[in-house]
């Protein structure tokens, strides 16, 4: 019984005592770390963070809060150990701080009357002395000095970097020399004024504050239009100050501290807590100029490099092995081709060397065809003195056995018949002379050799129509008359050979002048002409519209007229029949 009350009381006594040491470190007051960043002076956001200290003290309540104000260096070891739960500092230490993987998020950030715009309210201002009419842009201060804060200064030097990276300059090689004056602007502003320095570089609104631009001592560079920043300013605007909780911060403390502060009454200036939503302007400055959490990409780092351009280098390796597979298929297409010229090229040589032998066989039979032509032409040229010699002889043994011949008459014919013998002989020479190839030229007259040449002929084709006409007396030619009469003969002939079988067969020869040659025109009115013979005709390809014959009369025509250096041509009568043309070069002088 005794057991059971002792067991009872320490239920009532000892248990609650122990549950309330349990959960007593719950309700412990815990305290608050918040780190304030050290600002430059003569900045009208500073009457703010007072104010923001004491909303936070009174939202966090019973908590402590522990203020402390930091260097830079020192505000990131503090960050870095986790000795911080909320941040005050400008918005590129907030970001720089973020990027390097510090876990920060913004809360709130500033505005007031020179910042109405918490996205548009940081930014830099180049400025000299008024006196210095040879500095009058940014682009002439290159190779000038000038005075700075820090490397790391926000508004103070990296926005102003930042616009020369605009502009195409490289802000490490722009200036011939950079003094990097320390916290605030006051040894900036004295630094230009008594010309220790071309020119400065300070937050915008510091020399509107502290009057300089009114006094009308200093100018700003290429100030920047702008509708809602009451301030000069010569780069673009970044958001404000700004507050930000660090990883180690409870949610509901991060909840309580942003809505005391965005509660803060508009102070002078209408200085107040607003929310900023685009702080990515300052990732891409800090990534152009290669500091902060970009530092890296100022040194080589295969890894980076591989991280950085593996689109690239995957297209470039993808676009190498399309030129090798490219350079291959190349290779096996011209090696391909290469055998298939090959091959094109021995047929072609072995199409050559039968047309050599083809063309070899012709011209046998040219000449062989010419031969005949010409024999025929011989015989008809020694035929008349012959046989005038002939006769002439015959007169004289009838004279003399009839005893009525004199010695003058005997005189008489045995110089005729010696003429008749040297009209022969010269006959014999002029071939001799053409077959040893001294084709002698002569001023022929066209006219009289047609005439001479029809007139034989037409004696052998009394049922042919043969009609002779020229327009000119005198139509003269240099040529061999031995081959002239051998083209004539031979377009005659042929043309006769078409029309032997027609009843009402006709062959007109003209001859005409036209400019300056002579045109030998044969036409016939034979049968139609169909599409393979003209060609054949065309081409002077074993070239003939005989039906009997050797068959290479206008083959070897087309040959002298070229080497009388004229040329031949037809003409097809669409009625029936042919004309062929010859045409050669009229003579420069008459003989």
């Amino acid at each position: 019984m005794l057991l059971l009350r002792v067991k009872k009381t320490f239920r009532k006594l000892v248990f609650p005592l122990i549950l309330t040491l349990a959960v007593w470190p719950v309700y412990a007051t815990e305290t608050l770390r918040l780190g304030v960043s050290s600002f430059a002076e003569h900045n009208i956001n500073k009457g703010l963070i007072d104010p923001t200290i004491e909303a936070i003290r009174k939202a966090v309540q019973p908590d402590k809060l522990e203020v402390e104000c930091l260097e830079l260096g020192r505000l990131q070891n503090s960050l870095k150990n986790g000795q911080l739960d909320l941040v005050l500092s400008s918005a590129g230490n907030y970001r720089r701080f973020l990027l390097e993987g510090y876990g920060l998020r913004d809360l709130a950030t500033m505005v007031s009357n020179q910042a109405p715009n918490p996205n548009y309210a940081e930014g830099s201002v180049f400025f000299v002395r008024s006196d210095r009419n040879d500095l009058d842009s940014i682009g002439a201060l290159k190779n000038k000095s000038v005075s700075a804060n820090y490397p790391f200064a926000f508004s103070g030097w990296q926005i102003a970097a930042g616009e020369l990276l605009n502009r195409d300059f490289d802000p490490d090689h722009f200036f011939s020399k950079v003094d990097f004056l320390g916290h605030g602007a006051s040894p900036v502003i004295e630094a230009v004024l008594s010309g220790k320095t071309d020119a400065g570089i300070v937050r915008a609104c510091v020399l509107e504050n502290v009057g300089l631009l009114k006094s009308g001592l200093v100018k700003v560079l290429d100030p920047k239009e702008t509708t809602d920043f009451p301030c000069a300013v010569s780069t673009r605007l970044y958001p404000n100050w700004t507050l930000s909780t660090t990883p180690n911060t409870a949610p509901e403390v991060s909840r309580k501290v942003t809505a005391a502060v965005l509660e803060i009454k508009p102070l002078q200036n209408n200085l107040h807590w607003s929310v900023a939503t685009d702080f990515t302007p300052i990732d891409d400055l800090f990534k152009g100029l290669e500091i902060g959490p970009f530092e890296y990409l100022r040194h080589f780092s295969f890894k980076r490099f591989m991280e950085a351009y593996w689109q690239y280098l995957v297209f470039a390796a993808i676009f190498i092995i399309g030129l090798i597979l490219h350079g291959i298929r190349s290779e096996y297409l011209v090696n391909r081709r290469t055998h298939a010229l090959t091959e094109s090229l021995k047929r072609e040589r072995k199409l050559r060397a039968e047309s050599a032998l083809v063309k070899s066989r012709l011209d046998k039979i040219q000449k062989v065809g010419l031969v005949g032509q010409m024999c025929s032409m011989i015989a008809h040229e020694l035929k008349q003195p012959l046989g005038a010699a002939a006769a002439y002889c015959f007169a004289l043994r009838r004279r003399m056995e009839s005893g009525e011949v004199s010695a003058e008459m005997m005189e008489k014919g045995i110089e005729r018949v010696d003429h008749q013998i040297q009209r022969a002989s010269e006959v014999v020479n002029q071939v001799r002379s053409y077959a040893k190839g001294q084709r002698q030229r002569l001023t022929v007259d066209v006219g009289k050799t047609a005439e001479k040449i029809l007139l034989d002929i037409s004696a052998s084709a009394p049922d042919t129509d043969l009609e002779f006409r020229k327009d000119s007396e005198e139509l003269f030619v240099e040529a061999n008359p031995i081959e002239l009469e051998i083209i004539l003969i031979n377009l005659v002939k042929n043309a006769i050979e078409v029309v032997k079988d027609k009843s009402n067969g006709r062959v007109v020869v003209t001859l005409s002048a036209e400019g300056n040659t002579v045109c030998i025109k044969v036409e016939d009115n034979g049968e139609k002409l169909s599409d393979a013979e003209w060609k054949q005709i065309s081409q002077l390809a074993m070239a003939t519209t005989k039906h009997s014959g050797l068959g290479f009369g206008l083959s070897i025509v087309a040959g002298l007229a070229e080497d009388l250096g004229g040329r031949i041509t037809f003409e097809r009568i669409p009625s029936g029949g042919l004309s062929v043309f010859v045409r050669l070069p009229l003579a420069k002088e008459k003989s």
